[in-house]
């Protein structure tokens, strides 16, 4: 009979999420027994800047579809297979203290040794001590405008953000090496209300044309968005678009500074936001 090889499955798993990979561990050790399924070993690194989890299933001389049921638990199971990580990589790791392993060869070893090799606990257990809500997550208001009025766009910010109201912004939330139009279409479809800063310029961009027909078809498919217009003084009435002209809008003159302007705004966005958290 031909001597079979040995064969490894490095699966990368979630330090902070582990405990329903403990059944699997235990029922893969029932059903396949340790002239196949030689042993699992688990790889941890407690670095708080890298925290790691790796399990490892060595097999010796498997029958067939044991290993078919393997991948299909543990692909299940949410985790990630890593042929590109090899077992001898992460045991010569070990010299460095990066981490620390345990071997399993029985299912009755998984619940008297599983969670001793973790000195942290799981994130849902933190998370109910404290929180761990993902910020910058708030439904965005997204501000239109020229490259020539960001200052204004700039300073009426930080108003925005004292009211607690997250603002979409091209300078921030799109980096160098990213496409501006997808990013641009993400904020778009992410955004819960969006101002336009309508200056004779701002009708003149192909590009702001393009977000206020955007913006609006989002208006007419689903009707979840606020529409929020700043109508600079110099603007002819004639020239908006009729959808603007057919809602009221904010006029503004040479004399109003961006405070006053962020006063009359803030109020109507944060009651729409309310409203939109209760229904």
């Amino acid at each position: 009979m031909t001597k079979q090889l040995e064969r490894n499955y490095v699966w990368e798993c979630d330090f902070g999420e582990r405990t329903h990979l403990k059944p699997i561990i235990k029922k893969l050790l029932d059903e396949q027994d340790a002239s196949s399924l030689q042993m699992v070993s688990l790889m941890v690194n407690h670095n708080v800047y890298n925290l790691e989890f790796f399990i490892v299933f060595s097999y010796d001389n498997p029958i067939i579809g044991q290993i078919d049921r393997m991948k299909d638990m543990m692909i299940g199971s949410g985790v990630r297979y890593r042929p590109d990580i090899t077992y001898d990589e992460l045991f010569s790791e070990l010299e460095h203290s990066r981490f620390n392993l345990m071997t399993l060869i029985d299912s009755q070893q998984v619940d008297v040794m599983y969670d001793q090799n973790f000195q942290y606990i799981e994130r849902r257990e933190v998370a109910k001590i404290i929180s761990m809500r993902p910020l910058g997550k708030k439904l965005p208001v997204f501000i239109s405008h020229t490259s020539k009025n960001k200052p204004f766009v700039e300073e009426i910010i930080a108003y925005l953000n004292a009211a607690n109201l997250p603002v979409w912004y091209d300078d921030i939330n799109i980096d160098f090496g990213e496409s501006i139009v997808n990013k641009v279409q993400e904020g778009i479809k992410d955004s819960g209300a969006v101002i336009f800063w309508v200056t004779n310029d701002f009708l003149k961009s192909n590009w702001c044309q393009i977000e206020m027909e955007s913006f609006l078809a989002r208006l007419a498919g689903k009707n979840d968005i606020l529409i929020l217009t700043i109508v600079f003084e110099d603007v002819n009435i004639d020239e908006l678009p009729l959808f603007i002209v057919g809602r009221k809008f904010l006029k503004v003159s040479s004399t109003d500074t961006i405070n006053q302007i962020a006063m009359k705004l803030i109020p109507t966005l944060q009651k729409y936001f309310k409203e939109k958290m209760i229904n």
